[in-house]
């Protein structure tokens, strides 16, 4: 049985949004806040990896500053290929790039529960993987948009990211014992009035955000009906009470950011999710 009284980082997918999750876990090393077990999803995988690698938030600083657009795709030369290709874009940068980023050895011999999910494209199901089998190839699996990337063959499996079935994964930490977790989004969540889409990639961008947090939401509920269960004496099943904290942005983030890694936009992202975690959690 898992051991109790363990804290969760959950880290959501979102692409080059994904600067903002190193703004929020720099508030939570400054407060001592350390996760045990970090679930990751998309770009939350490959901070993940960082993290269980034993990189502090100043080192996912550093190589955030340092990334960009062309570390992680880019266009197809040839325009026919569009028609032949089940992609827009060629990721084969990005496993270069997550190859010198990661040490892959230390994450698979970390002393923190990594996790990792992707998206079986035959079977339309969760896929998770743990720590010790952990390799390049299961970070860019997670990664893999469909449409955008191509999906990832992994021993004859083919994997998409895995956010297509679920972009915030909680119950992956909860099965590991979590009674405290961070969540992490990339898209506001709750009920603040957003602008309108000002254009079709926006349009789209919003369209799916608000899927992911729709089935955030059903999750989250859950979580509170066993929460409810547990403080009423009425749950037989073994269950703890879960205390969820989840930090989203307090602004809209341009849906071309997903797609896009620059330094400016980085260095916005970090001071937004630095100043959303510590207004959140601050009384906390």
């Amino acid at each position: 049985m898992p051991n109790l009284n363990k804290r969760a980082l959950v880290l959501s997918g979102g692409g080059g949004r994904g600067a903002y999750h190193v703004g929020v876990y720099k508030y939570l090393e400054e407060r001592g806040l350390a996760p045990d077990i970090i679930v990751g999803t998309s770009i939350g995988a490959v901070n993940g990896a960082m993290l269980a690698a034993g990189l502090s938030a100043a080192d996912l600083e550093r190589e955030w500053r340092a990334m960009k657009t062309d570390m992680v795709q880019r266009f197809r030369l040839n325009p026919l290929e569009y028609f032949e290709r089940p992609s827009l874009l060629d990721n084969s940068p990005w496993e270069a790039t997550l190859e010198r980023q990661i040490n892959f050895h230390r994450v698979r011999t970390s002393d923190k529960v990594f996790l990792v999910t992707s998206t079986d494209i035959r079977r339309g199901q969760l896929r998770v993987f743990r720590n010790p089998e952990i390799t390049v190839k299961h970070i860019l699996a997670s990664c893999s948009i469909p449409v955008v990337y191509p999906w990832t063959d992994l021993d004859g499996d083919l994997l998409w990211d895995g956010a297509v079935v679920a972009n915030t994964p909680l119950r992956p930490a909860i099965d590991e014992g979590a009674e405290e977790i961070y969540v992490v989004l990339l898209s506001p969540a709750g009920a603040r009035e957003l602008p309108p889409p000002p254009n079709l990639l926006d349009a789209a961008a919003h369209a799916f955000d608000m899927a992911l947090l729709a089935s955030f939401e059903v999750d989250l509920k859950l979580v509170e009906k066993v929460n409810r269960r547990v403080r009423e004496g009425r749950d037989a099943s073994g269950h703890h009470i879960v205390n969820v904290r989840v930090i989203a942005p307090s602004e809209n983030i341009p849906a071309a950011w997903i797609l896009k890694y620059d330094p400016q936009n980085t260095d916005h992202l970090i001071q937004l999710g630095y100043e959303d975690a510590r207004k959140l959690l601050k009384s906390g």
